[in-house]
């Protein structure tokens, strides 16, 4: 294949990501037809089935593409944290900035993600190992690690879903505080912990985006 073709279906296909994920925000998945994504995309139905065999395997990629590039901010945001209420508070914290950067493809989180509850899916790899150590340290004192995993999904997944309504600073980082302080003390955190660490997590991520140009800083170890 020539350098130009090889340059015209990377176009193609990237146009077809985009319109899938702009749809997939807007409305249900099955609510959007592939008719919808070449007409938003602008190429036609075969150039469609050139890059993705069925509507499904679209909504994997943008899945993916979205996934990858959140897990990787997670992962500079708590770079060098061991405390796992820390961890915990910084990464819903990723999620709300996120939600104000890029407000369209935390939409797609939003609906795309909000059936995937099981502890062994590999989407909550990261929360569940957070939550086993908060547990095994005492640091956590929910009943159960399934418990606790579906308590951060349904607090992180509600706050995200308010953002994505309204993505502006201000209200990411008053609803950051407030869900990360709620967060931690349901699990278990005590003292004014939980309001301390929810006020660090805000600013330096959300307000500030620390995540993103410099290492975070270590939080406590308890």
């Amino acid at each position: 294949m020539s350098a130009k073709r090889i340059e015209r279906a990377e176009r193609t296909r990237a146009a077809l990501v985009a319109a899938g994920q702009r749809l997939f925000c807007e409305r249900p998945v099955d609510a959007v037809a592939i008719d919808d994504i070449v007409q938003a995309a602008d190429v036609s139905k075969g150039s469609f089935y050139n890059h993705f065999p069925d509507r499904d395997a679209l909504v994997r990629e943008v899945t993916a593409q979205i996934r990858s590039q959140v897990e990787h901010a997670v992962s500079r945001a708590n770079a060098g944290v061991e405390d796992p209420a820390h961890r915990m508070a910084r990464a819903v914290c990723v999620y709300l900035r996120y939600a104000v950067d890029d407000p369209e493809r935390a939409g797609v989180l939003v609906r795309l993600h909000s059936g995937h509850t099981s502890t062994s899916t590999p989407l909550n790899k990261g929360l569940v190992d957070d939550v086993a150590q908060g547990l095994a340290q005492g640091r956590f004192t929910v009943p159960t690690m399934e418990a606790g995993v579906l308590y951060v999904l349904g607090v992180a997944q509600l706050a995200l879903i308010r953002v994505t309504q309204e993505p502006t600073m201000t209200l990411a980082v008053s609803l950051a505080q407030q869900m990360c302080a709620l967060l931690l003390r349901g699990l278990g955190v005590p003292g004014s912990e939980p309001e301390l660490i929810a006020a660090q997590a805000a600013d330096q991520i959300v307000r500030q985006g620390a995540f993103r140009d410099t290492p975070a800083p270590k939080g406590e170890t308890h």
